[in-house]
């Protein structure tokens, strides 16, 4: 599996294309169009899904865009789905002063579930208390952890569907895997997950 994070726009989310031979995934579609596009046809993969690891608007931003170009379904966990069509759930009116909106997604996932890319597999992890549906994602080395998990905190739990005590239980379920794993946030910088568990006092 290869990884390539792309700056996302204005609310500074990251977002990720995971290839493996010549499959993408699109993770958390916020920066432009063009740009994402640039970087699949760099790494010569044809994209098969776009995965977002929540439902809030910043990790959306290009997803209606992307959708209509490539074709492709869109996964979310079932319970962030009602998100994406709601500017009220989705903080889109709170944070960006305006309805920001999307279909929902085409297929939900669960805990546990796997995804296929280019015959390897994504284990999807539930670690809501960001938001109800928050999901991390496990191939190889890599764990990308959305807003779950930053290298130096973890995300928010004030906005809808948020809950300090769930997110604080999530976030020590991540102590099981190896913390040398390479996480990959959905703000800031990748780092390593006993790294980013510690800063945190968890490990």
């Amino acid at each position: 599996m290869k990884i390539c994070s792309i700056d996302g726009r204005g609310f500074a989310s990251n977002t990720y294309i995971l290839e493996n031979n010549s499959e993408a995934f699109i993770f958390d579609p916020s920066a432009k169009e063009n740009e994402i596009a640039r970087v699949l046809d760099e790494m010569n993969a044809k994209p098969v899904g776009i995965i977002l690891t929540h439902g809030h608007f910043d990790h959306t931003l290009s997803l209606a865009a992307l959708r209509e170009k490539y074709g492709v379904p869109v996964y979310i966990h079932a319970l962030d789905n009602e998100m994406l069509s709601d500017s009220e759930k989705n903080a889109g009116k709170l944070l960006l002063w305006r309805e920001f909106e999307n279909s929902p997604a085409d297929k939900t996932f669960d805990n546990g579930d796997e995804l296929i890319l280019g015959g390897e597999t994504v284990k999807i992890l539930h670690t809501p208390g960001h938001t109800k549906g928050s999901c991390c994602f496990f191939a190889g080395d890599i764990l990308i952890t959305g807003d779950t998990l930053f290298a130096q905190g973890f995300g928010r739990y004030d906005l809808y569907g948020g809950d300090g005590e769930v997110l604080f239980k999530s976030l020590s379920s991540l102590k099981k895997l190896d913390g040398t794993l390479k996480i990959y946030p959905g703000h800031g910088e990748p780092s390593t997950l006993g790294v980013a568990l510690s800063a945190i006092g968890i490990l």
